[in-house]
């Protein structure tokens, strides 16, 4: 007699996992104290390998991990997991983050309505350094709390949901570079509808060194310039290479704008400002440098 068929999970979770401990663990953590509450698959697209993979082997089992060549991007990390998912959605979050702990609770009830994409704020982790309190502001001043429920054009790529069947048709090629540039575009363009979900937080964690940063930030900005470079406008680039000089300060301003009106820890924006302005110009750099010569092999060296 043969056995039924194994139940479809309603949720597949995809990480990408680059540096290992203690990052990875801290989000499957996360995840393993709630997961149990509901029918989910955890994927993690792994391209450390060595000691990295055999501890997630080990520690988190019931976790599914597909092994990844060495430089894959992380954006093909996410891809390579989408393509294994069976569940009807699939939701992506970073392992540098930690979900709050409703947060497959609140997805699974996200689910129930009729919107394509759902995405949620990053929140910070109450940091003691200068440094993650500046790579926060810079990364998510645009996804920080509070949200306000409703349409939205644009979604964080650590903090997202999709149903798997539209994200499949808007899927990038592989190489195909950042989700929030391409993939959000292309859903918005196509008419599906994008939600914003207030209650659907994740906590970006840390520590980080500054000059570990500077780096990442030199690396992600060549990057996102490097594939803009491909579509821009002679005159937008040379106009770019030109005014560079000028743009920390307006980065600089906008991001203080943002956290401001949010009222997000406007004093630490202050103390972090010594910070922000070598991060701001490493930021400037990186898409000078893109925009000028590619990408070259940021992609693979982003974590």
């Amino acid at each position: 007699m043969s056995g039924s068929a194994p139940s479809k999970p309603r949720l597949s979770i995809v990480i990408a996992s680059c540096v290992g401990p203690p990052f990875i663990s801290r989000c499957l953590e996360s995840i393993d104290r709630q997961r149990h509450a509901a029918d989910v698959e955890v994927i993690v697209v792994d391209r450390a390998g060595g000691e990295v993979a055999a501890g997630i082997r080990r520690d988190y089992s019931w976790a599914r991990l597909i092994d990844a060549p060495a430089g894959t991007s992380i954006p093909d990390l996410r891809r390579a997991g989408v393509l294994e998912a069976t569940a009807d959605f699939v939701a992506i979050i970073e392992e540098h983050c930690v979900a709050r702990n409703d947060w497959i609770a609140t997805i699974l009830r996200c689910t129930r309505s009729d919107a394509a994409a759902w995405g949620g704020p990053v929140s910070h982790a109450d940091y003691d350094r200068r440094t993650d309190w500046a790579m926060y502001f810079t990364e998510y001043n645009v996804y920080m709390p509070p949200f306000e429920r409703g349409p939205a054009n644009d979604i964080c790529a650590v903090n997202c949901v999709y149903r798997r069947d539209v994200l499949l048709r808007h899927l990038p090629p592989p190489g195909g570079g950042f989700w929030e540039a391409g993939l959000n575009r292309s859903l918005a363009a196509a008419g599906e509808r994008i939600v914003a979900e207030p209650e659907m937080v994740v906590y970006k964690t840390g520590p980080f060194s500054l000059g570990y940063y500077l780096r990442q930030r030199y690396l992600v900005s060549r990057a996102f310039a490097g594939d803009r470079r491909r579509t821009a406008s002679p005159l937008f680039v040379l106009a770019y290479l030109i005014l560079a000089p000028i743009v920390p300060p307006v980065l600089l301003w906008r991001i203080g704008r943002r956290v401001r009106a949010k009222k997000a820890r406007f004093d630490r924006f202050l103390r972090a400002l010594p910070v922000l302005v070598p991060v701001s110009i490493a930021y400037v750099w990186g898409e000078w440098v893109g925009l000028l010569l590619g990408p070259g092999r940021s992609w693979e060296r982003i974590e």
